[in-house]
């Protein structure tokens, strides 16, 4: 069973190569395929469809965001908005490769919407989160679609902020939950 794993996760990890370096436009089983190194029954076994590999990926982006969003909660002091700082130190984090991957991977399930169901299952599950800390669910909703904004502007290369910058504007939006957890950010 782990050799089926291996090479499950070494298909996803020759897909993710290759919507970097084409697309995911651009992308076919059987390129993939040969950037993996195995035979396209291979790839098909576990993936039968273009469109079952870019769900496998689309997947496996938000498990990656969940396990960085954990290594990060370890850093930080408990609160009602434990869960909503995670989360905008994980997503405006640099990260190039996830950037240039999500970006494609976008473009692609623009054209067909079923693909993004884990990414609305994802944001719904965060929402809840923001809804059970506690805190002013409008205000906090906001800083979380502040975050949203800026790392989709990065994603698209839109970002006319520095690292700087960008660094100032994550500890403004740090302060803001920190002052809605104390009260002061209430009106």
């Amino acid at each position: 069973m782990a050799k089926k794993l291996n090479c499950k996760e070494g298909v996803l990890d020759a897909a993710e190569a290759v919507v970097i370096e084409m697309g995911a436009v651009h992308m076919s089983l059987d390129v993939v395929a040969k950037k993996a190194g195995v035979s396209k029954g291979g790839l098909m076994y576990h993936f039968p469809t273009k469109k079952s590999l870019l769900k496998a990926m689309i997947e496996r982006l938000v498990k990656q965001f969940y396990d960085d969003r954990r290594a990060v909660l370890g850093k930080i002091k408990p609160g009602a908005g434990r869960m909503l700082k995670a989360g905008i130190l994980t997503v405006l984090r640099p990260d190039q490769k996830r950037d240039r991957m999500g970006l494609s991977i976008l473009v692609v399930a623009a054209h067909d919407p079923e693909l993004l169901k884990c990414l609305k299952e994802a944001h719904r599950h965060h929402l809840k989160e923001i809804t059970d800390s506690g805190m002013d669910i409008e205000r906090a909703v906001v800083i979380s679609l502040a975050s949203d904004g800026l790392m989709l502007l990065e994603m698209l290369g839109l970002s006319p902020h520095s690292p700087a910058q960008k660094k100032k504007i994550m500890d403004v939006m740090i302060r803001m939950i920190e002052e809605l957890e104390s009260g002061k950010g209430r009106v």
